[in-house]
């Protein structure tokens, strides 16, 4: 029955002092709610990518690089190697047989042309591959088919080529059987990708040919930029990797140069990136929220001036000092909690409204994402602010003394 009359109390004196009360709950407001819609921005994009990640194979994957041309030396300069050595078709078998839980290679040339139709001209960035290529891309086909095993034997003149490039060529017609050049050379379109897009990064003018036919009628070599090696399950990366290492140190001089990567350590590196931006966004935020503590230290402050008489009446006819800290105590965490409830309704919609934006700039699937754990974080961060900086305040008021509080003026 105390416990429940001083919280009464205190929660009546919260009531008396609206416009006091309510100026004390938008600072703490304000802070909760750009701590809640920062984090769920950064949650919702690690959410994203991650789900994308998965689909498209990516814990399965490791990918191997051939060396960069230039390096940066001790002296922090950047300077070109004095050797060169690349991927090649022939690593390209020797991969794929380095163990028996590996499902499929696929090389990758990166180039960017202009294509053409007739007398219309647009630029495309051109992806050599094989037949696997959508997979590791998570791509489909909207018409047509894909390159197969048996264009890429042949180095056959087709091409799988994306939405917005089929428009800017063919219009409105079906670019399927109709002919484009690359320079003087003609390919025939196979079909055209269903639209992709994610974070900014789209297939809309991409165009996908034979690694083959682009070895043989554009570089004039076997160079590949890089394979993408498909294991048959994440458990078994790890033994994949260490057997493509080992047929790299056979087959290259410089093969500790060359870059091996799992998609398991892209995902960890991202998700540091990410915790960083959410640490430092939710830093400031939080620094606001501090000064919100301070705002409520002040305001009781002010309110044990106050009532500095009443405590005193109080005291004189037999309250104790642990009730008297108590209800002070509360006022404070009862107005942190509130402003931290408040806030947490405002952080969701902060971050909707900023997901929102963002989509309407990018065509990334983008949600922001407030777990329950942001919200219990939230909710006991306002209660310790609450309690840290009310300990003060209601410390003093159960210090007045009685005689000398009557005779406050």
């Amino acid at each position: 029955m105390i416990v429940l009359e001083t919280i009464n109390q205190g929660l009546n004196q919260l009531r008396i002092h609206k416009l006091r009360t309510m100026l004390s709950i938008l600072g703490i407001l304000i802070s909760v709610g750009s701590v809640t819609g920062i984090v769920s921005l950064g949650e919702g994009l690690r959410s994203v990518v991650t789900d994308q990640f998965v689909k498209s194979g990516g814990p399965n994957i490791i990918q191997v690089r051939s060396p960069n041309l230039w390096y940066r030396n001790q002296k922090g300069r950047w300077v070109r190697r004095d050797w060169e050595e690349y991927l090649e078709n022939r690593d390209s078998e020797l991969l794929r047989q380095a163990s028996t839980h590996i499902q499929f290679v696929v090389p990758i040339i990166y180039m960017d042309r202009e294509v053409r139709y007739h007398n219309v001209t647009a630029a495309a960035r051109i992806r050599a591959s094989n037949e696997h290529h959508y997979k590791i891309e998570n791509w489909e086909i909207d018409k047509g088919r894909f390159i197969s095993d048996a264009d890429v034997q042949s180095a056959s003149k087709v091409t799988v080529i994306g939405s917005e490039l089929a428009k800017d060529l063919y219009g409105e017609e079906n670019p399927v059987g109709k002919e484009l050049k690359i320079a003087s050379e003609r390919y025939q379109v196979i079909g055209v990708l269903k639209q992709f897009k994610f974070f900014g990064g789209t297939n809309e003018r991409h165009m996908i040919i034979p690694f083959t036919t682009a070895q043989k009628r554009i570089f004039g070599n076997e160079r590949v930029n890089r394979f993408f090696v498909m294991a048959d399950m994440p458990e078994n990366v790890g033994e994949v990797t260490q057997q493509l290492r080992y047929v790299m140190r056979r087959q290259h001089e410089h093969a500790d140069e060359f870059e091996i990567s799992t998609g398991e350590s892209q995902i960890e590196q991202f998700n540091r990136v990410v915790f960083i931006l959410k640490a430092v966004a939710g830093g400031i935020a939080g620094i606001s929220l501090l000064v919100g503590g301070i705002g409520i230290m002040n305001i009781m402050l002010v309110s044990v001036t106050e009532r500095t008489r009443e405590i005193g009446i109080r005291k004189a006819v037999g309250a104790k000092r642990r009730t008297i800290l108590i209800q002070f105590l509360l006022e404070a965490i009862v107005l942190c909690l509130f402003g931290g409830g408040l806030g947490i309704l405002f952080g969701i919609g902060l971050g909707s409204g900023l997901s929102a934006y963002i989509k309407s700039l990018t065509p990334a699937p983008f949600e922001s994402v407030v777990t329950p754990g942001l919200m219990i974080f939230a909710v006991m961060y306002s209660a310790a602010i609450g309690l840290f900086f009310g300990v003060y305040p209601a410390y003093r008021a159960s210090k007045l003394d009685p005689i000398e509080a009557l005779r406050f003026e």
